[in-house]
């Protein structure tokens, strides 16, 4: 079975078509499949209306992206251990700042 899948400017050109039918003036809300970039864009545009700011929160992946190049940055100038040996040489527990 094919599934067809009309665009969102498909679905509100047809909504439109049915709605201007009706003479009602009103949408029928949401499409199913809403445009991610658009809604990104218009809700921007509400937060600086109201005098927040417009940045949108950083993708996680990100976020991801910069910790794990900060764990790089630490293991290379030797402030994290990185576990290359093999497991029967390292010692048993974690080190400890405290003392003995």
């Amino acid at each position: 079975m094919v599934h067809h899948h009309k665009s969102n400017k498909q679905v509100e050109k047809s909504t439109e078509q049915v709605e201007k039918g009706r003479g009602s003036g009103h949408g029928r809300g949401m499409p199913r499949r809403p445009d991610e970039a658009e809604l990104d864009r218009r809700t921007e545009e509400d937060r600086r209306e109201v005098g927040l700011p417009a940045d949108v929160p950083e993708a996680p992946t990100k976020q991801y992206e910069e910790a794990d190049a900060e764990v790089d940055r630490q293991a290379d100038r030797g402030e994290m251990p990185t576990g290359t040996a093999p497991k029967k040489e390292r010692d048993p527990f974690p080190p400890s700042d405290y003392e003995s």
